[in-house]
């Protein structure tokens, strides 16, 4: 009901924005209040703690809450069956809303007083950015897996499992080219969180020696939509990548005649496809091309999909997506790269951090680390191009 509001009401990305509120709230009840006894949860070195930073603000909500929902189904999956060699998985969350100063903070929490040994999958280009930006020591002794961003840092203490957003575009844009599309124009809103995006889809361009044919920035509003709507039917392209949050892609489907104009659309995989037919609706839904960092979750005969879906039966309560999907991976992925290197021995941060820099550089660990039955990157990160179909499902 949430997001149907928003293809009829002026006021209905705000609804939407509430509603989604809301269920991150609910979905992470249980951990933040963990949070809240620090001293209860971990046990001198018993538990692997296992701390988050999300940013609620309107780019991220979504995807980070499905992000954090496959993560934590994986971490309960195994403290259900005993823990890593009889040490449980805590899993501490802080909201840090995207700012500088609120990241500090909640970086603080917890690498302080949450004594986590991890920071696993930080949300977001700014959480990341400002993370990145931390000079204190505590933070730094903290290694950070599997953040959930198309940021690539270079910082040796920073284990990247998604493909960057420049070789999500450079799929993308193989994929356009493949179909003999030359004529491209990106669409992005102007906000920080998609100058990396931005940055990436025209370095994607260079490499293949083009040029776009326009760029043009988009708001959030249903009339800053139908505005870049009409400035990119005015330069007549064949394609058009938009950069920005769900709504915002739903949005100018909506008002851009793409199907009528034989022009492709695309956008990258934080876009949330079941919520982009709610919101630009089946018909103008249809036929937009999404890449993906993981497979779909109803292609249960790949394993990892397989037990996925199971365990999001036994723990959650709601459908699979792709992101939760995201989640599970880089939760298994984590604790695999730990389980050896903690056998018969208490958990410490230093040596978690010492395995996972092993790793790094040994085993390369990436969301392709189980069997996805995708494609590569040339970096080694999976990257699909998909359509979307009449009926909400992605098609290969």
């Amino acid at each position: 009901m949430c997001i149907t509001l928003l293809r009829f009401n002026p006021l209905a990305r705000l609804v939407w924005l509430v509603c989604s509120a809301r269920s991150v709230l609910m979905a992470l009840l249980f951990p933040a209040a963990m949070l809240a006894a620090p001293a209860v949860v971990y046990a001198a070195g018993n538990d692997i703690v296992v701390g988050q930073i999300f940013d609620q603000s309107p780019a991220w909500i979504e995807a980070g809450r499905d992000y954090a929902a496959g993560a934590k189904t994986y971490f309960d999956l195994i403290n259900s069956e005993g823990g890593v060699s009889g040490k449980r998985i805590v899993y501490l969350t802080k909201d840090a809303k995207g700012t500088a100063a609120d990241v500090k903070r909640a970086a603080e929490e917890l690498t302080g007083e949450g004594k986590v040994d991890v920071l696993f999958g930080p949300v977001g280009d700014a959480t990341m950015r400002a993370l990145l930006d931390l000079k204190d020591a505590q933070t730094q002794s903290v290694a950070i897996f599997g953040p959930l961003s198309g940021i690539a840092p270079a910082r040796a203490s920073v284990l990247t499992l998604r493909a960057s957003y420049e070789e999500e575009a450079s799929e993308l844009l193989r994929h356009f080219s493949g179909l003999g599309l030359t004529s491209i124009c990106l669409v992005f809103t102007r906000d920080e969180e998609q100058q990396a995006a931005v940055r990436a889809v025209r370095e994607a361009i260079r490499q293949l020696n083009r040029t776009l044919t326009c760029e043009v920035p988009v708001d959030d509003t249903q009339g800053g939509a139908k505005n870049a709507a009409g400035a990119v039917q005015a330069k007549q392209p064949q394609a058009v990548i938009v950069l920005g949050d769900t709504a915002v892609l739903g949005n100018f489907a909506r008002e851009f005649p793409f199907k009528k104009l034989g022009v492709l659309i695309g956008g990258l995989s934080l876009v949330n496809h079941t919520a982009l037919m709610e919101i630009a609706g089946p018909l103008a839904a249809k036929g937009i091309v999404l890449t993906q960092v993981v497979p779909s979750p109803q292609r249960e005969g790949v394993p990892i999909v397989r037990e996925f879906v199971r365990a999001l039966k036994k723990f959650r309560d709601e459908p699979p997506s792709h992101l939760a999907l995201e989640g599970f991976i880089a939760g298994k992925a984590l604790i695999e790269s730990l389980r050896a290197g903690l056998v018969g021995k208490p958990v410490r941060r230093e040596d978690v951090q010492a395995i996972l820099s092993r790793a790094r550089k040994d085993t390369a660990p990436s969301l392709a680390t189980t069997d996805t039955g995708m494609m590569n990157t040339k970096g080694g990160k999976p990257v699909d191009v998909t359509m979307v179909r009449g009926d909400g499902t992605l098609i290969r």
